[in-house]
């Protein structure tokens, strides 16, 4: 029998969930002039790799579920590109009914425990894109500054809902996590924390506060003034999450799109999201946020640089050298500040829509020139629902680097991208 989109497929009498998600992408886009890897600027167009995810949940018993998202995403674990085509575990856990377990029933609120992977993002009221999963996000890719990813560990939380009034519903959680996808116990690693509120309110308009603390510096040795990241584990969320726009000279499952200006280590990211969302419809959402980090990225000298990847002579800071990866930071507060602006508007109602996101971030390290210190891009998409379960999107997308932004891939880059996808 056909199962309408906003209802899960159901077997064994309701006891197991599945979906399973689709997607092809298509992109020509160009670094810039100035890029620190030259190839980029001259790409060739063409198709990337099909993404696929097969979603299971598990009903336990009528208070505990679990589950998995087994996915083939090259750009979040395909390393080896064309080569490694294999299905990988990209979220799973179980979840517990804690007012059920306990027969302690209040209406309308729930208190929900969950295990295992623990999905972290400081963003809220925006769609997420994770390989097929994209069919939720406006637009195509994660933006600059969205520090997203899943970790190991505890979560708890709270939410309360209201059938009158100015406030209708409100969530608390908070989480605990170690800063891996898989197994790491070496010495001085210690955990990551979040605290997330968010309220929403008559009319549609919602408000969301979001802090991250990561506690990972401990592990460095610093020899000179300056430590090896050789065997450290960072935090997951310090670039965000796999995008769908490659490079050729990067590996797949790079983050270079993203701001690189922070290790990762002692991260504390403070966000503060802002919605007016009437209905499905119409969705106007604002992000104001700032990260920072005690370290600093530096070249094998021991010279700041603004982000992990610069120009170099053998290792060395040069502008005039080629392109390196920094492995070595140095103690010294480095931060960004960043904004975005996201709007989606339907021109035939659950039909055809437009959409538009401009993010801006500034590098305000201490240690990094505050000249020319900003990343900027601007997308601007179509997307066309052929059916309930089909979404075609088109996007063009510019973005621009600062010599002192943080930015990975030189000067920016720009194009047009575009998705396919089917959800079942």
């Amino acid at each position: 029998m056909y199962v309408p989109p906003s209802e899960p497929n159901e077997f064994l009498d309701g006891r197991v969930q599945v979906n399973f998600l689709a997607m092809q992408n298509y992109q020509a886009i160009q670094a810039k002039d100035g890029a620190f890897r030259p190839e980029d600027e001259t790409q060739s167009d063409g198709f990337g790799r099909l993404r696929v995810n097969l979603m299971f949940k598990f009903k336990i018993t009528d208070n505990i579920t679990a589950d998995i998202d087994i996915a083939e995403e090259p750009n979040d674990f395909g390393n080896n590109g064309d080569r490694d085509f294999s299905f990988h575990q990209d979220f799973a856990g179980i979840e517990f009914d804690m007012f059920g377990l306990t027969g302690y029933e209040k209406e309308n609120s729930s208190l929900i425990l969950r295990v295992g992977n623990i999905g972290a993002s400081p963003f809220q009221f925006k769609g997420f894109q994770d390989g097929a999963d994209n069919q939720g996000n406006a637009l195509i890719g994660n933006g600059i500054n969205d520090y997203a990813t899943a970790e190991n560990g505890i979560q708890l939380s709270y939410t309360e809902t209201f059938d009158s009034g100015i406030l209708r519903s409100y969530n608390v959680a908070g989480h605990m996590t170690t800063s891996s996808f898989g197994e790491a116990f070496q010495e001085d690693r210690s955990y990551n924390y979040r605290l997330q509120g968010t309220l929403e309110f008559k009319g549609g308009f919602k408000a969301g506060l979001n802090v991250f603390q990561a506690n990972q510096g401990d592990q460095l040795v610093f020899a000179d003034g300056v430590a090896s990241l050789d065997g450290v584990t960072t935090t997951n969320y310090g670039f965000g999450d796999g995008e769908n726009y490659n490079f050729s000279a990067s590996a797949s499952s790079e983050r270079d799109t993203h701001v690189g200006a922070l290790p990762g280590l002692n991260q504390l990211i403070m966000q503060l999201n802002l919605a007016y969302q009437p209905s499905d419809q119409t969705s106007v959402i604002v992000m104001l946020g700032k990260a920072s980090d005690d370290y600093t990225f530096a070249d094998s000298d021991g010279n700041a640089v603004a982000g992990i990847t610069y120009f170099g002579t053998d290792g060395v800071l040069d502008p005039a050298g080629t392109t390196f990866d920094s492995n070595q930071v140095i103690e010294g507060d480095s931060s960004v500040q960043y904004w975005a602006l996201e709007a989606q508007q339907y021109i035939l109602p659950e039909k055809l829509y437009v959409a538009a996101r401009y993010a801006e971030s500034e590098n305000t390290s201490d240690l990094i020139e505050q000249t020319d210190n900003e990343v900027t891009r601007l997308q601007v998409s179509a997307g066309y629902w052929i059916n309930d379960r089909a979404l075609w999107k088109v996007e063009y997308v510019n973005q621009d680097e600062g010599v002192n932004s943080g930015g990975q891939i030189g000067t920016g880059f720009d194009g047009i991208t575009s998705e396919i996808s089917v959800k079942f």
